[in-house]
């Protein structure tokens, strides 16, 4: 069982306290993190705010039942989604803060780079080895700690586990250079 999933288990339950205590625990990380989005500080909050309206829903209506990866992950997944929308809606990207209007004819040839990109990291991700993608996925794509996957596959230490992981991201780096 993934380590949050007494916290959806409360909130089947209604426990408001438990939202709250949710909201406070991300809402620092969250907005520092969705500055990359080059969005105002307000439409950052704003989405946060959805965000845990979205994870409540979901709870409530039963889409999310059992966590595959951290609460976090699960959060901060839905809140790229809504910034992206957010984005997407504006139909803007940012330029040293000066807002630019995207052409229809750039938004595909950005759709056309996003899928090359998407082929090249698939095909290198290929090439790498198991165990590399092992770490690389409990650690990226399940949101597991370090102190976590130290433990579930038997590293020595939690520094034998971070060097493993940097020369795993640095390989398939080099592979996507490669490839690319």
């Amino acid at each position: 069982m993934v380590k949050d999933q007494f916290l959806i288990d409360k909130l089947k339950q209604n426990d408001l306290k438990t939202l709250d205590h949710i909201y406070l625990t991300y809402k620092e990380e969250f907005l520092l993190y969705a500055r990359r989005f080059a969005l105002s500080p307000d439409d950052i909050a704003d989405i946060y705010q959805e965000t845990i309206i979205t994870l409540y829903e979901n709870v409530q209506n039963k889409k999310l039942v059992r966590l595959t990866s951290s609460l976090k992950t699960y959060l901060f997944a839905i809140g790229k989604f809504k910034a992206y929308k957010q984005l997407n809606h504006t139909k803007k990207i940012y330029h040293d803060g000066n807002a630019i209007h995207i052409s229809e004819e750039m938004k595909v040839f950005e759709t056309d780079i996003e899928q090359q990109q998407q082929a090249v990291l698939r095909t290198s991700w290929r090439k790498l080895g198991k165990k590399c993608q092992h770490v690389l996925t409990l650690y990226y794509y399940r949101g597991m700690t370090l102190d976590e996957i130290t433990k579930a596959l038997a590293y020595s230490s939690k520094d034998v586990l971070k060097s493993q992981k940097s020369r795993c991201l640095k390989q398939l780096k080099d592979l996507v250079r490669k490839d690319g």
